[in-house]
C-alpha cells in the first residue's frame, strides 16, 4: 500500500507557526502594556507632530502601537505557516441564489397609503389632528407589503411538529444561549435603580417624551421631538411605564435594559451566520459582560438601540445574500427603515448595509441580476417604513440632521479652533481625533459623555484579541465578512467621535462594541486552533480550558470593574443630575397646589428633564434675582416651594429671613453625606401674602 509522506519540512513549518503564534500574544501583552504605562491626558501626549520624536520618552502611544503593528504581522505570519487562518471560524459560504419571480399583490395600495401619510405628516397640523389614524395606516401599508411579498413568495409558517424537531434538534444550543441570555439580563438589572447614580436628565426627557404619548397630548409619533428624535422612539419607554407605573428610574432604564439584551441576540445571530457557532458564543459571552455595554444598558437614554439595529440589519443581510431570500430582504428593508426613527446614530446601520449591499454586488458575479428584484424588495420595504418620516422632515429639514450640525466639528467650528489653539494641520488635528476616540477601547480612560470611565473599555486580555483580531481582518479584508467587520467597528469611532467635539465620544460609539468583541472572539479561536490542531486531545483540551480560564477570567474583571471600582469610585455622579434627582419626592408632593422655583443658576434649571418627567402638574420656575421686591413679585395663590444648589444658599437663606416659620430643608448627597446636596424652603399662600418688602 502506497503511503503519503508528509513533507520534510512540514513538522518544521508547523513548529515555527506556533512559536510565532505565542510569541505574537506575548508582543501584544507587552504593547498593551507600554500603553498603559505610557497613556497620559498631557498635552504633549497628543502633540501628534512630535509622536516619532518621543518615541524615547514614553510621550506618546507610538510605541505601544508600533508593539501591536509587530505583534499582528507575528500573528498572521503564525497562521499562514500553519495554513489555518484563511478558513478560520469560516462555517458559512455566501452565495446568491437564483429567486422565483415575486409578483406583488398590494404593494400599489401599500405605496398609496404610504404616500397619503407622507403627504398628511408634511402638514404639522393636519398631522396632529390625525395623529391615531396616520399611525394606524402606516401599520397597515407595512402589513399589506409583508402580506404581498410573502404570499407571492409561497411562504408557509412552521407547523408545530417541524418547530418542535427543529427545537429538539437545536436544544443544546438554545439552551446555552438562553443561560447566556438570562446572565446579560441579570447583569443588566441588578441594583438597577441606583447604579449607576443617579438618574441623568436625559433620561427624564425620554420619560418626558412617553408620558407625553400615554397623556394623547402627542398624537403625531411621527413629529420631532427631543434631541432630533421622532416621537415613535419614545413608545418603548411609554410602554414600559405604563407596564411598570411612573415611578423613578426603574421604567425608562427597563427600555435600555431589554435593548441591550437583544443585542446580545443580534450579536449572536450575526456572527452565528457569518462565522460560525463557537465565534457567537464567545462574541456574545464577550458583549454580555463589557462594562460598556452593560453601563448603557442600565442608562435610560437610547443610544444603546445603536449596538442592537447594526448586528440586526447586517444579519438579515448576510442570511438575504446567501439565501436570496425575499422575506429576508423584505425584513431587513423593514428595518433599515426604522433606523431613521430612532437615535440619529443608527443611521450609520443603513450605511453599512448599503456597503454589504455593493460589496456583494461588485464581488460576486451574477448577483445583482438573480437578486435584482429581492434588491427591489429591499427598497421599497425601506422607503414605505420611512415615508412618514420623509414627509415629516420635507417640511422640517433642519430637524434632519440637526443634532449631527451641532455636534460635528466641521460645522461647530471646533476644528478650525484647535487648529489655531494647537499650532496643528486639520489633518493632524483628526489623527488626534481619532486616537482620542479608538484608544479608550484598550488603553486610555474614557471621561465624561454619560460613562466618566477611569479604565479602558475592555479589560487588558480583551483588548490583546481585539487588537490581535483587527490583524487578523486587515489581512482577510478582501473577504466581504471582514470588510464589513471593519466597517463597523470603524465607523461608529470615526463617525461619533473622532468627527465630533470632545473625543471621546462614549455615548456614539456604542455601535462599535458588537464588532469590537466579534473581532476579539475571532482571534480568540483562530489562536486555539492554530495551537491545537497538531496536538494530542490532551493537549487541545488543555488549550481549550485555557481559553475558558480566560473568558472567565476577563468576565470577573468586567464585572468587579462595573459593580466594583466603577460603582464606589462615584465616576458617574454628578452634582446637576443629583438634585433633579432626588428632589422629585418634595416637588411631586405639591402637586396643582404649589409653585416650584428653583434658585440654580449657573447649574442646575426648571428646563431639565427630570423636573418634569417626575412631577409633570407642578408648575416650575427659575428664579435667579432674589431680592425683596422680586420675591413680592411672585404669585401668592398657592404654596411655594424654593429650592437651592449649595452655591445658593445664602440667598434661600435672605427668602427664609423675609418670609418666617416656613419648612427648611438641608438635604446631604447619597453616597456623600458630608457634602451638600440642596436646600428647600416652602412657604403657605398665606405667609406669601403677608409679606410686604
Amino acid at each position: 500500500m502506497n503511503q503519503i509522506i508528509p513533507p520534510k519540512n512540514q513538522p518544521d513549518r508547523q513548529g515555527n507557526g506556533e512559536l510565532l503564534l505565542v510569541v505574537a500574544v506575548l508582543c501584544a501583552a507587552t504593547a498593551q502594556g507600554v500603553l498603559i504605562v505610557s497613556a497620559s491626558d498631557q498635552a504633549i501626549y497628543w502633540d501628534v507632530s512630535a509622536w516619532f520624536k518621543n518615541l524615547g520618552q514614553n510621550a506618546s502611544p507610538m510605541p505601544g502601537l508600533s508593539l501591536y503593528l509587530l505583534a499582528g504581522l507575528l500573528f498572521i505570519l503564525g497562521l499562514r505557516q500553519l495554513g489555518n487562518g484563511r478558513s478560520a471560524s469560516a462555517t458559512h459560504s455566501i452565495e446568491p441564489r437564483t429567486p422565483q419571480p415575486a409578483r406583488f399583490g398590494f404593494w400599489l395600495t401599500s405605496a398609496g397609503l404610504a404616500l397619503l401619510i407622507a403627504v398628511y405628516t408634511a402638514d404639522p397640523q393636519r398631522a396632529a389632528a390625525n395623529g391615531y389614524a396616520l399611525s394606524l395606516l402606516w401599520l397597515l401599508s407595512i402589513g399589506l407589503l409583508i402580506f404581498s411579498v410573502l404570499h407571492q413568495a409561497g411562504w408557509q409558517p412552521p407547523q408545530a411538529r417541524q418547530l418542535l424537531g427543529w427545537i429538539k434538534t437545536n436544544r443544546h444550543e438554545l439552551l446555552l444561549l438562553l443561560a447566556l441570555l438570562a446572565a446579560a439580563l441579570l447583569v443588566r438589572t441588578i441594583d438597577l435603580e441606583l447604579h449607576p447614580y443617579s438618574m441623568v436628565n436625559d433620561e427624564g426627557e425620554m420619560g418626558k417624551g412617553a408620558l407625553c404619548l400615554l397623556s394623547g397630548t402627542c398624537r403625531n409619533i411621527f413629529a420631532i421631538a427631543w434631541a432630533s428624535q421622532p416621537l415613535v422612539s419614545y413608545l418603548p419607554h411609554a410602554l414600559s411605564i405604563g407596564l411598570l407605573g411612573h415611578s423613578a428610574a426603574l421604567p425608562v432604564r427597563m427600555v435600555s435594559v431589554v435593548t441591550g439584551m437583544l443585542a446580545v441576540v443580534s450579536t449572536y445571530l450575526f456572527a452565528r451566520e457569518t462565522f460560525g457557532k463557537k465565534t457567537a458564543f464567545l462574541a456574545a459571552l464577550l458583549l454580555a459582560t463589557f462594562p460598556f455595554h452593560v453601563h448603557f444598558s442600565r442608562v435610560g437614554v437610547n443610544n444603546i438601540i445603536d449596538s442592537f439595529t447594526s448586528p440586526l440589519l447586517l444579519w438579515l443581510l448576510m442570511r438575504a445574500i446567501r439565501k436570496g431570500s425575499a422575506g429576508y430582504f423584505l425584513a431587513a428593508g423593514i428595518v433599515s427603515g426604522l433606523c431613521l426613527y430612532t437615535y440619529p446614530g443608527s443611521r450609520l446601520a443603513i450605511a453599512l448595509a448599503a456597503a454589504l449591499l455593493v460589496a456583494a454586488i461588485l464581488t460576486r458575479r451574477g448577483f445583482l441580476r438573480a437578486q435584482f428584484s429581492n434588491l427591489m424588495i429591499f427598497i421599497l420595504a425601506a422607503l414605505i417604513t420611512v415615508a412618514p418620516l420623509l414627509g415629516t422632515y420635507s417640511t422640517t429639514s433642519g430637524e434632519f440632521n440637526g443634532r449631527l450640525n451641532s455636534v460635528s466639528i466641521f460645522n461647530n467650528g471646533v476644528l478650525k479652533a484647535e487648529m489655531k489653539q494647537s499650532g496643528l494641520t486639520a489633518t493632524q488635528v483628526l489623527v488626534e481625533q481619532f486616537f482620542k476616540s479608538s484608544l479608550p477601547f484598550i488603553s486610555l480612560s474614557g471621561p465624561m459623555n454619560f460613562f466618566n470611565t477611569p479604565r479602558a473599555y475592555l479589560s487588558t486580555i480583551a483588548a490583546i484579541f481585539l487588537m490581535l483580531g483587527l490583524a487578523l481582518s486587515f489581512w482577510k479584508l478582501l473577504d466581504l465578512r471582514y470588510f464589513i467587520l471593519l466597517a463597523w467597528f470603524f465607523g461608529p469611532i470615526c463617525l461619533g467621535s473622532a468627527l465630533t467635539a470632545g473625543p471621546p465620544s462614549n455615548q456614539r460609539m456604542l455601535g462599535s462594541s458588537p464588532a469590537a468583541v466579534i473581532l476579539a472572539a475571532l482571534a480568540m479561536l483562530a489562536l486555539l486552533q492554530g495551537l491545537s490542531q497538531n496536538t494530542g486531545p490532551r493537549l487541545r483540551q488543555m488549550a481549550a480550558l485555557l481559553l475558558v480560564a480566560a473568558i472567565s477570567f476577563n468576565a470577573y474583571q468586567d464585572l468587579s470593574f462595573y459593580f466594583g471600582t466603577y460603582r464606589s469610585g462615584h465616576y458617574f455622579e454628578d452634582l446637576s443630575n443629583e438634585i433633579t434627582y432626588e428632589s422629585h419626592t418634595i416637588i411631586s408632593e405639591l402637586g396643582s397646589n404649589g409653585r416650584f422655583y428653583l434658585i440654580g443658576a449657573p447649574m442646575t434649571f426648571t428646563i431639565f428633564g427630570n423636573f418634569d418627567y417626575f412631577s409633570p402638574n407642578v408648575e416650575k420656575f427659575d428664579l435667579d434675582t432674589i431680592t425683596p421686591d422680586s420675591i413680592a413679585s411672585l404669585p401668592k395663590d398657592k404654596t411655594a416651594l424654593f429650592l437651592a444648589i449649595p452655591s445658593r444658599k445664602a440667598d434661600l437663606q435672605k427668602i427664609a429671613a423675609w418670609i418666617p416659620n416656613g419648612e427648611w430643608s438641608a438635604v446631604k448627597r447619597r453616597f456623600r453625606p458630608e457634602e451638600e446636596l440642596y436646600f428647600a424652603y416652602k412657604v403657605k399662600a398665606e405667609q406669601l401674602q403677608a409679606f410686604q418688602p
